[in-house]
């Protein structure tokens, strides 16, 4: 499979099967209706955002960019789908995509009610076939607030490493962070 922007990725999960595919003008309802819904959950782990985040004309520029930088191979957003129902549950993204060093960052984030399902874990696992089959790449990273237990289970279970703490690594909900770093690398 050659990376595109017509890219699906599948992965199994306790809760069901997931389908990872990028960002459409189609999915903007959901994607909307799922943020929304969601702000309070993923408040404590995202950078600041409002509702001028949520509109047509703020995603639509947002899938220009995307549609960029697939298109150069700089990065892989992906939507999240419950293959049962093709409900959009989350969004998974492989930025920072360094071919020198063969490396990519990965974020992703689960709506609350399809937490601690193994989609998140099944997500994650698929983005990282698809850095290290696909796109050819030796690392991925991942970087996590340290109460996070929730992602760093996730990370533990796939065979990600942890590496240690930047500081003030992100801006999250408005404030410098420390994260920890995580990486698995294709020979893990």
């Amino acid at each position: 499979m050659k990376a595109n922007s017509n890219t699906v990725l599948t992965g199994n999960a306790a809760g069901g099967s997931v389908i990872l595919r990028h960002p459409r003008w189609a999915d903007f309802e959901d994607w909307v209706e799922l943020r929304r819904e969601n702000r309070t959950f993923l408040t404590p782990w995202e950078p600041l955002w409002n509702e001028k985040h949520l509109t047509r004309a703020s995603y639509r520029a947002r899938l220009s960019c995307f549609k960029k930088m697939t298109s150069n191979g700089e990065a892989f957003p992906f939507h999240i789908f419950r293959s049962e129902g093709n409900r959009l549950i989350g969004a998974c993204s492989l930025t920072h995509i360094d071919r020198i060093a063969q490396s990519v960052k990965l974020g992703y984030w689960i709506g609350e009610d399809y937490n601690r399902q193994g989609f998140a874990r099944a997500s994650v696992g698929a983005a990282c076939r698809f850095s290290f089959e696909i796109l050819g790449l030796h690392r991925v990273e991942a970087a996590v607030k340290p109460d996070n237990e929730a992602s760093i289970r996730v990370l533990d279970a796939l065979g990600f490493s942890h590496e240690g703490c930047a500081r003030g690594y992100l801006k999250i909900n408005g404030v410098w962070a420390d994260h920890d770093i995580y990486a698995k690398l294709s020979s893990d």
